[in-house]
This record gives structure tokens, C-alpha cells and sequence, in this order.
């Protein structure tokens, strides 16, 4: 065979470079094949104290002791608490879980050890997850009553450092890990695992399948997904897909009926009844179906592909994350998976997404009062007089629309009162170290999502000078690191990378990306710019209260927006209406596959109009 010219060759290359949508698209994000063999090796060392942690847990098991779990309050604490107590259960040990008060905040306090004590007098140990690294008084109180002292946790430790017996914590000061990244239930998984794998090694199946909540708690705490982080969650999602059950129809052509879901008949639930195993082991994955079928029963699991790392995100972490929103009580979120029947743990589940629709009505309330209150501070800071823990939710919402970091307080009395509130910050932007060594402001927990205190509320300016200023400076260093707002840009100009119209290229390009998946912080989603001539396009409300807007174009492609036709409706009807007065409607969205009796079509999801 000839061999191409180099003028041939060159050609072949550029059209390479046009056609080839998703070589392009690497191309851009710099996702070279070295980059994504990369992140996809799982390989890591053990974190440090592992091996003390698993040596101590052996000798209080031998000796008969009780084990007293104390997770945090968030989706994180409450897989890292159902995984730790299944877990411990399945492997043999005496253990209770103490459910814990979101209004005491985050760390272990003297409360929770006095509550633990009437509750579980019979306590020898206490082991904490997703928290009590920084928690002194709490981890001394228990400590005055001879109990050992373990904490699992993956929070900054802070100078002095833990005053506990055994600490493992990837942000530990004197740790090593590479991955600092890793979730509080991710940390307990890998001290049973190590248990399991030198005590127990005919229990490692049974510990591995608590990677689901492990990669549970990596998504809805916002880990990087790379590395271990993206196994695991991959893990996750097949074992969740195990405990899903398709709803049964009366006939064929009948509409599937959710509610006459048995999670019995779930592949996972029949392997684990056909085995010897904890009671408390089996009724957390128990927990899990019903958790599958309560969403299925309000139409967000469709099916088997719609259990993904964004039905974690969207769905069970906002619904799981509720209670601490709304001034409800946690016991629901814990009983889903601890509840002593299947109907049980649906009534949770019930109330726990009943709490979650109450939970949007107040995000919608209170951000109408922020965006129409007297906010001096505004676009850094904003006061609010939501309950404290709606303060994260409305930072991140008002992040998003500002594009840089925001913090969200209680409104202060007087200017020697301390202050307290959230923070949230683009991926860019580091809130902890950029507060670190101011006297009077403190941040703990995450660098892009944090709780902040003030001394008093004459440090106020101070906060808002730092962050205005930190911002300027990125922004002008980073300028263009920070990348584009589109990885890809669709539409019917030559200058696009190319035409909405012409769906093969784009339906081949969907099915690439999802060899990818996972995607997360760290290792993001890809986002499209979708420009779409208005004048041959229909704009819809759909959905049963017409609370979605849809864009149909003149080729049948759906641009779907949810839960934008309130806010971006009409807006969006003069733009069809008068095209020739806008010009091109432009989008930012992501493209999807919907399949639908056999047929696939392509569709995005609009996350901003341009």
C-alpha cells in the first residue's frame, strides 16, 4: 500500500483534528492517555496508625469490650456511621451507634460523651468518624472514663494535634498520604479492610461490599475523584446497582408501578440471605434498596443507569444532608439503614425526602431575602437568618452566581459579638489557607467548603478585605489557567468545532465520555456551549407544575433546563419571539443520551444562558 504524501498526511491530520470531537476535547482539558492511566491507578499506601488502630481493635474484641461509634452529622458521618457499625457487627465485635446533635456543630463534644454514657453505659472505647480530630474537651471527657480513645477522621488536625489514643486522618500533620482527598467513611472502610485482611481474612468479602457507602460519602463530600477515590466510587455504583430493583408492571403495556417494589428480589439482598451474616449487615443494604425504591417511587431512579455518581450528588446527599437545613430530626437518616424492617425504613426514607422538599422551600425563601435584605458587605459576605445549617447552601448558591468565594452569617447584634457562618469558593480558590494566621478569623473543614468563625464583628472589613484581595491576586496569576467556560463549542458557524445538527459525531462522542466516569471535583464533566438559532427553535414548559423549560430545535435535539422556568422563562420567550433583536441564543450544558423504546437521541442539559 502507498504511503501518504506529507500534504496527504497534513490533511489527515486536520481532519482528524474537526471530526475526532473526542480526541479534541482531550486535547483541551489535557487529558493525554499517560494523564488518565494516571488517575485510574488505585495504588495507595496505608495511612499512618492504621496498623495501631487494627492491633487495638483486636484486643478490645478479644477482651469482650464495647465499641461506641460517634460520626458526624452530614451524608459523610452518617455512611461512615451505618458502614462502621455494619462493619464492626459483621466482624464480631460489641458496638452501639450514637446518633449525634447537629446544633452541638461538628465536633465531639462534653454532651455527646455524658449522652453516650446513659445511653451505653457498658462503653469501653469510643471510635469517631468524619470527625474528633480537633475535638479536645469531648475526646477528654471520654478519656476521664478509662475509655480508649480511636478517631477516624479526615478533617485538618490542628496544632496541638489530637489528644486521642489512636488517630488516623489522611490530614493528620505529620501524615504522608498522597491523597489527602479521601472521604471520613473511606477512612473507616480502610481500618476494617486492614482489620478484616489480618484478623478476619474470610470477612473481606463481606468488608469490601462496604465500599457503597465509602464511595456514598466520596461523593457527597466533595472528594477529589482521582486515584483510589475513583475506584472507589466505580465500586459503589455496581454494588448500588446490585440492591436496584426494575418496578413491576400489571401487564405489558402498563406504566411501571414503584411502590410494589421488593427490594428482596435485588440480586445483592438474595446473596447476603443466603449467607451467615450480622443482622445489622444485612439490614444496611437493606436499607440501601429502600433508600432506591423511595427515589424510584418519586420518579428520580428510572433505572438501573440513573444509579451514578450524580444520583449520589443530586439526590441522596441533598435529601440525607436535610435535617441540619430545616431544624429536623437526624434519627430518620440513620433509620433508613438501622430500622428493624423493610417498611420501617421506608417510612424514614419517606420522611427524609418530605424534609427535603421543605428544604428547597426555604432555600428558595431565603435567598429572596438575602437577594431583596440590606447586605453592606455583599458580593463577599451575606447575612442571613436561616438556621446555621442552611448557611453552606446559600453560599454555594450565591458563589455560583458571583464566581468567587462567599461567605454566609448570622447577621450580629453588636460589634463585639462573635460571628459564625459558612464559606464556599471555587475549585481555585484555597478558603483555609487563605485565612490561616489571622487572629481573629478561623476556618475548619474543607479548603472550598468550611465553617468560619469571627471573634467579634469588628473583624467583618478584615474578612472581606482578605477575600476581595486573595481574589484579585488569583484571578490576575491564574488569568487563563482558570479555563474557558465551554471545553467545546457547538453551533452552526465554521468557526464552531461543530454542528448541533449533525448528531452522530456528538452521539459517539457521549458514548467516549462515559468510558471516563466517574466524574467529580478534581476530574470534572465536560461542558458544551450550545448556540442554537431561535428562530427555528420552540421553547416548552414542561413538568407537572411546567417548572422545566425546554428547548426543542428544528432538528428534534431537546435543550432541557430544570427548574429554570420561573427565573428564566420569560426571559427566555423574548428571545424566541424576537430573534432578530438577540441574535443566538447561547447555552452552557452538558450532552446526554436519552433512550427511549429502542431509540437514542441526543439531548444536553442547560446549566446557564450566556
Amino acid at each position: 500500500m502507498n504511503q501518504p504524501s506529507n500534504d496527504s498526511t497534513l490533511l489527515l491530520e486536520e481532519a482528524s483534528k474537526t471530526t475526532d470531537l473526542f480526541a479534541l476535547l482531550c486535547q483541551r482539558k489535557g487529558w493525554t492517555d499517560e494523564y488518565l492511566s494516571a488517575i485510574d491507578n488505585a495504588e495507595h499506601d496505608s495511612l499512618k496508625d492504621l496498623d495501631t488502630l487494627v492491633a487495638a481493635l483486636e484486643d478490645i474484641r478479644l477482651a469482650g469490650g464495647t465499641i461506641t461509634i460517634a460520626p458526624d452529622f452530614d451524608m459523610d458521618g452518617i455512611a461512615s456511621g451505618v458502614l462502621g457499625y455494619a462493619g464492626l457487627k459483621e466482624l464480631g465485635f460489641n458496638v452501639n451507634l450514637h446518633i449525634p446533635d447537629y446544633r452541638r456543630g461538628h465536633d465531639l463534644t462534653v454532651e455527646d460523651i455524658t449522652e453516650i454514657h446513659d445511653r451505653y453505659p457498658d462503653t469501653t472505647a469510643l471510635l469517631t468518624c468524619d470527625g474528633g480530630v480537633n475535638s479536645h474537651p469531648g475526646i477528654a471527657a471520654a478519656r476521664a472514663l478509662g475509655w480508649t480513645t480511636m478517631v477516624t477522621d479526615h478533617h485538618q488536625e490542628l496544632e496541638p494535634g489530637s489528644s486521642a489514643d489512636i488517630t488516623v486522618d489522611p490530614c493528620r500533620i505529620d501524615e504522608t498520604y498522597a491523597l489527602p482527598g479521601i472521604c471520613g467513611a473511606h477512612v473507616l472502610y480502610q481500618v476494617l479492610q486492614a482489620y478484616a485482611l489480618a484478623h478476619q481474612p474470610f470477612k473481606l468479602w463481606a468488608i469490601r461490599l462496604l465500599r457503597l457507602f465509602a464511595g456514598l460519602g466520596t461523593i457527597s463530600d466533595v472528594m477529589p475523584i482521582l486515584y483510589e477515590n475513583r475506584q472507589l466510587v466505580r465500586d459503589s455504583r455496581s454494588i448500588a446497582r446490585l440492591l436496584w430493583v426494575p418496578a413491576p408492571k400489571t401487564h405489558q403495556y402498563a406504566d411501571p408501578e414503584p411502590d410494589r417494589i421488593n427490594v428482596e428480589h435485588a440480586t445483592l439482598m438474595q446473596l447476603l440471605r443466603n449467607e451467615p451474616h450480622d443482622p445489622a449487615f444485612i439490614a444496611a443494604f437493606e436499607g440501601f434498596a429502600v433508600m432506591l425504591k423511595a427515589f424510584a417511587i418519586g420518579g428520580k431512579v428510572r433505572d438501573i443507569d440513573s444509579i451514578n455518581e450524580g444520583f449520589y450528588g443530586f439526590y441522596v446527599a441533598p435529601a440525607m444532608n436535610s435535617p441540619r437545613r430545616t431544624g429536623s430530626p437526624l434519627e430518620d437518616c440513620f433509620a433508613v439503614f438501622t430500622g428493624q424492617s423493610a417498611g420501617e425504613k421506608l417510612a424514614a426514607m419517606d420522611r427524609v425526602i418530605e424534609n427535603n422538599e421543605v428544604r428547597k422551600e426555604l432555600t428558595t425563601r431565603y435567598m429572596e431575602e438575602i437577594v431583596e435584605g440590606d447586605q453592606p458587605l455583599a458580593p463577599w459576605v451575606y447575612f442571613s437568618g436561616a438556621n446555621h445549617g442552611m448557611f453552606g447552601l446559600l453560599a454555594s448558591q450565591i458563589m455560583r452566581a458571583n464566581g468567587h468565594p462567599v461567605v454566609v452569617l448570622a447577621r450580629p447584634a453588636t460589634a463585639g459579638e462573635p460571628v459564625s457562618g459558612s464559606a464556599r469558593a471555587p475549585g481555585w480558590f484555597d478558603v483555609i489557607a487563605t485565612l490561616d494566621g489571622y487572629e481573629n478569623l478561623t476556618a475548619i473543614g474543607h479548603r472550598q467548603a468550611c465553617g468560619v468563625k469571627l471573634a467579634s464583628a469588628a473583624a467583618l472589613d478584615q474578612l472581606v478585605t482578605i477575600l476581595a484581595d486573595a481574589t484579585r491576586v488569583l484571578l490576575l496569576t491564574a488569568g487563563d489557567n482558570l479555563g474557558p467556560a465551554a471545553d467545546l463549542t457547538l453551533g452552526p458557524d465554521e468557526a464552531h468545532d461543530a454542528p448541533l445538527t449533525d448528531a452522530e459525531p456528538l452521539i459517539e462522542l457521549v458514548r467516549r465520555l462515559e468510558t471516563l466516569r466517574p466524574f467529580g471535583h478534581g476530574f470534572t464533566e465536560p461542558v458544551v456551549e450550545l448556540v442554537v438559532d431561535p428562530a427555528t427553535a420552540r421553547l416548552d414548559r414542561i413538568g407537572s407544575e411546567r417548572q422545566h423549560l425546554r428547548l426543542l430545535t428544528h432538528t428534534g435535539m431537546a435543550l432541557l433546563w430544570w427548574n429554570a422556568a420561573a427565573n428564566q422563562g420569560d426571559r427566555l420567550d423574548g428571545v424566541v419571539a424576537d430573534p432578530a433583536v438577540h441574535g443566538p441564543a447561547r447555552f452552557i450544558g452538558k450532552l446526554q443520551l436519552n433512550t427511549f423504546r429502542g431509540e437514542t437521541r441526543l439531548q444536553a442539559v442547560i446549566n446557564e444562558q450566556l
